[in-house]
């Protein structure tokens, strides 16, 4: 019973992070900063002894100027025509619309969504654009943070806020427990706990550095920008997620 209580609670707290995460203002990166986040998450795990696993960018903006269905079907097009490498399809229900375009790299998938939504009558159209990798390299790294730049600087009208997530895994040579290896993580983030969930198998923890520049309010409206997570697996094996300004992926 407990346990499934302290599930609900933290998938609560996510919800109310990941709400907070489009309702807050933040920052947006200019010229490469955004990428230095992502560098420096791997550079600490890897120091940490995990092996580096998919990572994660995602970011949006808020389409103003698409009111209705023919602006959207415009934008759908001339995003069709600008980025022709990219295989385009469309989908609709009922109150949304989407079209999704996906492009494949040798070390990483890009992803750019035109999405409208209806709620009350009223549309909201946001651009989306993701970027994954399945597997953590510097070099693979350098030539995907050159087309992530490039692309997002033609997509987005402002710098946008860029969300960041990268796994890991630690092979069961950690010293002390799953608490004790988060709290040194977020100590050589140079970053202060905000807030925690502790559990026998999983730890889940909420914390604020002052190395970058986007932060989110977490409770009593305290600011965090990093985020970590660890679980035990079978076979003695930690998996680790960390992400900024909050984990954007399942953990």
């Amino acid at each position: 019973m407990r346990k499934n209580r302290m599930k609900w609670l933290l998938a609560l707290m996510l919800a109310s992070l990941f709400f907070a995460a489009w309702q807050y203002r933040t920052e947006g990166a200019q010229g490469d900063e955004w990428s230095k986040p992502m560098e420096t998450m791997a550079h600490t795990l890897a120091q940490h002894g995990a092996s580096l696993g998919r990572w994660v960018i995602y970011t949006r903006e808020y389409a103003h100027d698409i009111q209705n269905d023919a602006d959207f079907f415009k934008k759908m097009e001339e995003l069709k025509q600008t980025y022709r490498s990219f295989h385009w399809s469309f989908a609709k229900s009922g109150h949304w619309q989407k079209a999704i375009g996906k492009n494949e790299h040798a070390f990483f998938q890009e992803q750019i969504q035109l999405v409208m939504t209806v709620t009350n009558g009223t549309p909201q159209t946001y651009i989306l654009y993701e970027a994954t990798g399945p597997k953590w390299s510097r070099i693979g790294w350098k030539e995907a943070a050159r087309r992530i730049q490039m692309k997002t600087n033609g997509l987005f009208v402002n710098d946008p806020t860029f969300y960041a997530c990268i796994e890991g895994e630690f092979n069961g040579n950690m010293k002390g427990g799953l608490f004790d290896q988060a709290s040194r993580l977020v100590r050589d983030f140079q970053a202060k706990p905000v807030e925690w969930l502790r559990e026998e198998s999983f730890v889940s923890l909420s914390a604020y550095t002052g190395q970058w520049k986007n932060v989110l309010p977490a409770a009593k409206q305290q600011p965090i920008n990093l985020q970590l997570a660890l679980r035990e697996r079978l076979g003695g094996k930690t998996r680790v997620v960390v992400g900024t300004p909050i984990i954007t992926i399942e953990y």
